[in-house]
Formats: C-alpha cells, structure tokens, sequence
C-alpha cells in the first residue's frame, strides 16, 4: 500500500475494546513519563475535574521512513476497527495527515477516562523525509 493508500474500514469485528484501552493507557503514560510538564498539567486538570478525563483525541507524529510512517501504525490501529476519516495534504510542509475515528463500543453511563470512556480519534502526522532537502535528511 501506498502512503495515503489505505482501506476505509477494517475487518474488526468487536470485543477487542479492551486491548485498544491498554494500548492508549499505555501509550499516555509513557508520554507522561517521558514529558514531566505536560504530567504536572494532566495531574492538575485531572485534580480539579474529579479525575473525569474523556479523550478526544490523540496525535502522532511520523517519519516516512523504512516502512513507518501512516501506513504501519494506521494500519495497526485499523486492524481494531478504526476506519479512516479524513486525510489532508500540506505540500509546502511536506506532510501528509490522516485522522481515523474509533470503532464504536459500549460505553457505560457517564463513562470517563480511556478505560471507561470513548475511544479517542486518532490524528496521525507523517513527514515526508525523502522529499525534504538533502541538508535535512542527514
């Protein structure tokens, strides 16, 4: 597959809701412990709203490189039943973007949080390397 080539849906199924919660709980406290001041905001929001955190969504920047990039993580999260959304083109910036919107899963009531609550959409940026100046690449 080419970047930016992918299918609109998966072949998700269901029932996997809790595996994609332990992947984004994992994932965000590795960034907060790699990111000490963006853990010091998350812990001040979370003290003043009662810890009743919803996610609208998550970023990831990307390289073109080797194989990574949009491609091999879209693909991961959409073999779970993300499905894409939207794509945009930034030519000067030589970047492309895609977002994907989550599978639908049951939410209880007034749910929050990743364990909880909904999924979050996912934007996930990609640089495109090998179009940047030589200067750029090394």
């Amino acid at each position: 597959m080419g970047s930016l080539d992918l299918p609109s849906a998966s072949s998700f199924k269901g029932g996997s809701e809790t595996f994609l919660q332990d992947v984004l709980e994992s994932i965000l406290k590795t960034y907060l412990r790699k990111n000490p001041i963006a853990k010091t905001i998350w812990e001040l929001v979370k003290s003043v709203d009662n810890e009743k955190i919803s996610y609208d969504h998550f970023f990831f920047r990307t390289f073109k490189v080797d194989g990574y990039g949009i491609d091999s993580l879209s693909s991961f999260f959409m073999d779970y039943g993300y499905k894409v959304g939207g794509r945009l083109d930034f030519p000067k910036k030589k970047v492309h973007v895609l977002w994907l919107s989550p599978p639908d899963v049951n939410v209880v009531d007034n749910g929050y949080g990743i364990g909880n609550g909904p999924l979050p959409r996912l934007v996930i940026a990609e640089l495109l390397v090998d179009e940047l100046s030589r200067e750029s690449q090394v």
